[in-house]
C-alpha cells in the first residue's frame, strides 16, 4: 500500500530538481567545461520505504572509478572501476524460528568488484569480475543484528543462512543509445543486454531504458557513471529489465558440495523495473530512485526498494 506514495514522493523529488537544473546555463567554450579522472561513489538501496525487512533488504556499495584515457581524438574512453559492497537478503518472517517455513533462505553477501568499460558515442562495453563470499563470513548477520539490536527493532535470527563459501563471476554488460529527440528536454533510448557466468549467478538479461531530460551523450552522461568532461546533467529514467536465471547461488547455495540446510530453487523468468532520477551539478552527482523485482523464488512476492547515491568527481 506504500507503493504509490513512494512514486510519488520520486516524481516531487524530480519536479524539485528540475527547476534548479534547467536554470543552469551550459557552459560557452570548451575551456569552461572541467575535467576530472576520477571518482569516488557511494551508493545505498534499502527497502525501508515499504516499512519492510525482508528479501533484497539492503545494499551498500563504495565504487571509485578512473578513467584511463579521454583525449577526443581516441575513438574509445576507457574507464576503470574498483569497488566494494555488502548485501543482505532476508525470508518474510525475520522472527520465525522454523526454517522450514521460510520463503526464501537468509544469504548475506560480500564482494570486491573490478569493471573495465570501453565507450565511443554509439555504444558501452563493460566486462565485471567480482569475487565475493556468502555466510557468517559475509559480515552480514554480525551488522544486521548489531543494527537492529541497537534501535530495538525486530532482530533477524538468521536461521538456515547459505553457507559459507567463496564465489567468483564474470559479467558482461552491451549498451546501445539513441537519442529520439535533441532538445533542452531530450528524450533518449537504450538497449543493455547482460550475460552473467560464475559460481554466483547465472542469467541471460535483457533490459531497456528511456530517458528524459537534460542529458549529455552516451561518452559524457553520469547515466553510465561516465567521467571526464562534466557538465549539468537533470533527467531520470524508466527502465524494465527481463533476467532468464540459470542459478542463484543465493537462493540455491553452492553448485557443488553445499552444506546449507535450506535452498530453494529460483523463478527461472526475473522481471525488474523502476525510475531513476539523476542530478549533476560541478563535482556532484545524485541519484535517487524506486525500483521493484518479480519474485526470486516460488513463494516469495513483488518487492520494492529505494536507491541513493551520491558521487564527487576529482
Amino acid at each position: 500500500m506504500n507503493q504509490p506514495k513512494g512514486a510519488i514522493v520520486v516524481l516531487l523529488l524530480i519536479l524539485f530538481f528540475s527547476s534548479e537544473c534547467f536554470a543552469q546555463d551550459a557552459p560557452e567554450t570548451e575551456e569552461d567545461i572541467p575535467f576530472y579522472k576520477r571518482q569516488i561513489e557511494l551508493h545505498h538501496d534499502n527497502d525501508f520505504l515499504h516499512f519492510t525487512d525482508w528479501y533484497y533488504t539492503t545494499g551498500s556499495f563504495i565504487n571509485y572509478r578512473i578513467l584511463l584515457n579521454g583525449l577526443e581524438e581516441e575513438r574509445d574512453r576507457r574507464q576503470l572501476l574498483i569497488g566494494i559492497s555488502q548485501e543482505y537478503y532476508t525470508p518474510s518472517n525475520i522472527t520465525e524460528t522454523n526454517y522450514r517455513l521460510f520463503d526464501r533462505p537468509y544469504a548475506g553477501y560480500s564482494a570486491i568488484t573490478t569493471a573495465l568499460s570501453y565507450t565511443n558515442e554509439r555504444r558501452l562495453l563493460d566486462f565485471t569480475f567480482q569475487m565475493g563470499v556468502t555466510g557468517k563470513i559475509s559480515g552480514a548477520e554480525g551488522f544486521q543484528s548489531w543494527f537492529h539490536s541497537s534501535n530495538e527493532s525486530a532482530n533477524p535470527e538468521w536461521i538456515g543462512q547459505i553457507e559459507d563459501a567463496v564465489h567468483m563471476n564474470l559479467y558482461a554488460t552491451y549498451t546501445r543509445d539513441w537519442e529520439l529527440i535533441d532538445d533542452k528536454f531530450g528524450v533518449h533510448f537504450a538497449w543493455n543486454p547482460r550475460v552473467a557466468l560464475g559460481t554466483k549467478d547465472i542469467f541471460l538479461e535483457n533490459g531497456t531504458n528511456f530517458y528524459f531530460g537534460k542529458r549529455q551523450g552516451l561518452r559524457n552522461t553520469m547515466a553510465y557513471h561516465q567521467i571526464g568532461e562534466i557538465r549539468p546533467e537533470f533527467f531520470f529514467v524508466v527502465k524494465f529489465a527481463y533476467r532468464y536465471v540459470i542459478y542463484d547461488a543465493l537462493l540455491e547455495g553452492f553448485f557443488r558440495e553445499d552444506s546449507s540446510i535450506y535452498t530453494v530453487d529460483p523463478v527461472e523468468h526475473f522481471f525488474s523495473y523502476g525510475m531513476e532520477g539523476y542530478f549533476r551539478k560541478k563535482r556532484m552527482e545524485y541519484k535517487v530512485g524506486y525500483n521493484y523485482a518479480s519474485a526470486r523464488a516460488p513463494e516469495t512476492f513483488l518487492h520494492g526498494w529505494i536507491t541513493l547515491s551520491i558521487a564527487r568527481n576529482f
